[in-house]
């Protein structure tokens, strides 16, 4: 919302998010004052609370945007307590009915982060947030790739990884257009291809409307392309090798061939190419329907105008590294998924800002 109203110690107070906009410097509490997080808060409410009322000693909503502040400022949970000043609590709505100001201390946010919500709670924040991402977004054109999540060089713990060369975990992006939608957490040395799947399903559980969904080479499979094409309904725009071959199980006549051969399940080589594909890939054909795919992307002159759109990805990545802290530096085996997906989170809300 870009404006809003608060009473505090009987005083009404008006406000616009405009006009904070040319300022040079402004507090993050600020921005996320006029940050509705109701829908989201009411859900964590439902999912990750027992009924009983003294749970709800603090605002979820503002228990919430208390954690971004902490991810954005690259605070401990104690420091970013301390670090607050009472207008900063005022605009966070920290404050009881008479009007006194009531902070949770730094083990009640941790508490709150990590066994209120965990891993289960902040993955179910993030489709909240994509879905509504998409939503609010026009743009149409989905991209995926992976960025590096850095280590310490002593890390004992961590793989190292000879491309990158660092010690390292792997944050798996879709992104539509220039906003992060989702996300996956991986060790150093795990491939990008198997991670398509995932974020396939999660485009769909958040019924996406994408035309097309880019990745580089290392995504490159029939397999891929034929998941993107038949559970998006949209058009796989993947890298191919500098000498990658028209193959000929994915032309047409081979197509027909195979949609003849299956007849007696339904098969109609009369069909529109699309149903033809539709009924190959239910039919186990799904290899062949991604050849047949890839053939066009090698086909089509406008192909590599369309890949140049995914240059973004590295951009976005270097700004959510800027933003939060997109590392597994200094953080214990065990957590580094969740608190790599909190970081997450919290840039997608700062982009909903």
């Amino acid at each position: 919302m870009s404006k809003k109203i608060m009473v505090y110690k009987g005083v009404l107070f008006e406000d616009s998010f405009e006009n904070y906009l040319s300022r040079e410097s402004t507090s993050i509490c600020q921005f996320l004052y006029f940050l509705c997080l109701d829908d989201i808060a009411k859900h964590v409410e439902r999912t990750f609370y027992t009924n009983k009322s003294w749970h709800f000693k603090y605002s979820v909503s503002s228990m919430i945007k208390l954690f971004i502040v902490k991810c954005f400022r690259k605070l401990s949970y104690d420091k970013t307590i301390s670090s607050l000043t009472e207008e900063e609590a005022i605009l966070l709505s920290f404050f009881d009915e008479n009007c006194q100001i009531k902070l949770p201390s730094g083990g009640t946010l941790h508490h709150f982060v990590k066994y209120r919500l965990g891993e289960e709670g902040i993955n179910e924040i993030m489709m909240l947030l994509g879905e509504k991402i998409l939503k609010l977004s026009s743009e149409k054109e989905a991209k995926i790739d992976s960025t590096p999540l850095e280590a310490s060089r002593y890390d004992k713990h961590v793989d190292y990884n000879p491309h990158y060369e660092c010690k390292m975990d792997k944050a798996h992006i879709t992104m539509v257009g220039t906003y992060p939608v989702f996300m996956t957490h991986t060790n150093g040395l795990v491939a990008d291809s198997p991670e398509l799947i995932k974020h396939i399903e999660a485009l769909q559980k958040m019924d996406d409307n994408i035309e097309s969904y880019s990745a580089d080479g290392g995504y490159d499979s029939f397999l891929n392309h034929a998941y993107i094409w038949f559970h998006l309904s949209a058009k796989p725009v993947i890298s191919y090798a500098s000498n990658a071959v028209i193959n000929s199980e994915g032309e047409i006549e081979r197509i027909d061939h195979w949609v003849n051969k299956l007849w007696k399940k339904g098969g109609d080589i009369n069909a529109k190419t699309e149903d033809k594909l539709r009924f190959l890939y239910q039919n186990g054909r799904m290899i062949q329907v991604g050849m047949y795919l890839r053939n066009q992307n090698i086909r089509d002159n406008s192909f590599k105008e369309l890949y140049k759109k995914r240059a973004e990805c590295e951009k976005i990545h270097g700004h959510i590294k800027d933003t939060v802290k997109f590392d597994v530096r200094r953080v214990r085996k065990q957590s580094r998924k969740m608190y790599s997906l909190l970081n997450f989170v919290a840039y997608q809300l700062l982009v909903l800002t």
